[in-house]
């Protein structure tokens, strides 16, 4: 079954990135394309240029017969890779491509650009052009280099050790430079999602979407102020759900006293009263659109059992609950 593109959206779209934007002479680097084909397309082009400066060594591409690309030299040292894919491009397909080079000794900084240019036919015979560039900065100097005395400033063997030690100690200083972004829940790695729940006494339930459990995490500290209480209660059942939830305290009502009134042991004030009982009603979509009942039914007793564990967990210990789940 393929997919129609919604009106406006273009029938190709191209990605194109490298694996670290600064590189220095003798590292290497990859350069990767993404095609996304969002209509079927009846054949398409693919072109991912290495400029000079950079010595491709290997490649990876979708395999088949035209997973084998044609290599392209042009004079101004320009190295391109061409993949042509003369079949049918289903509608909702993905292409990956990569080359892999590595950087050549240059005695200035360059900056070295690469583009990735895929044609195709449309779903109409239109012809289609995108593009997508990317960019390397390459050093010929080391950074290490600055912070030595003048006297070492045009020492080559200097040089290129310090180049060695920097790039083995730069991806750690890329991490010291973005731990702040660690701590942060809403783009932390979702691998570290339940290490910052941990800080707060927090347990995050894997069975919740991640957007959920990013949520629920930003609101930790808010919601411990508030444990125990219905407003607390509500809101995490709030995030958790992405529902509305309702929730009746069983309170005595309807109180009258009278002149021959007694009260002892055992007696409740009103009618209608149970102590610490309450009552949740949530207002959620289907837990599942699938045509097989047992699905629908599975699913639902799922959701359902998730639902009673945040109950059991955030409610005062001494009350008892009623839940009720409307679809809606």
């Amino acid at each position: 079954m393929s997919k129609t593109p919604m009106p406006d959206t273009p029938p190709l779209t191209v990605a194109h990135v490298v694996d670290g934007g600064k590189r220095y002479p003798g590292e290497s680097v990859i350069l990767y394309a993404r095609i996304e084909a969002l209509a079927a397309l009846p054949n398409m082009v693919v072109s991912l240029s290495v400029p000079a400066g950079l010595d491709p060594s290997a490649y990876s591409a979708p395999s088949g017969p035209d997973g084998t690309p044609w290599v392209v030299p042009l004079e101004d040292g320009t190295n391109t890779y061409r993949w042509e894919v003369h079949r049918e491009v289903p509608a909702g397909s993905r292409w990956d491509y990569a080359v892999t080079a590595r950087v050549a000794p240059t005695e200035q900084d360059l900056l070295l650009r690469t583009r990735v240019l895929v044609t195709a036919t449309g779903p109409e015979g239109e012809e289609l052009v995108v593009t997508a560039c990317s960019a390397i900065a390459v050093s010929a100097r080391g950074r290490y280099l600055q912070l030595l005395p003048a006297l070492y400033a045009d020492d080559e063997l200097m040089g290129r050790l310090l180049m060695l030690f920097e790039s083995f100690v730069a991806p750690i200083e890329q991490i010291i430079d973005l731990l702040p972004y660690y701590f942060d829940p809403r783009i932390a790695p979702v691998d570290m999602l339940p290490w910052l729940a941990s800080w707060v006494g927090l347990v995050l339930d894997e069975r919740l979407p991640e957007k959920r459990r990013r949520r629920l995490l930003l609101a930790a500290a808010r919601l411990f102020r508030q444990r125990g209480t219905r407003q607390g209660l509500t809101e995490y059942l709030a995030i958790c759900t992405e529902g509305q939830a309702r929730i009746v305290e069983h309170r005595s009502s309807n109180l009258h006293l009278s002149g021959t009134a007694r009260l002892g042991p055992g007696i409740a004030l009103g009618r209608g009263n149970v102590p610490h009982t309450f009552t949740v009603t949530l207002r959620l979509p289907p837990a599942s659109t699938s045509a097989d009942a047992a699905e629908r039914e599975r699913r639902e007793a799922e959701r359902r059992h998730l639902i009673e564990g945040i109950l059991a967990a955030e409610k005062p210990a001494h009350t008892r609950y009623t839940l009720h789940i409307e679809t809606v």
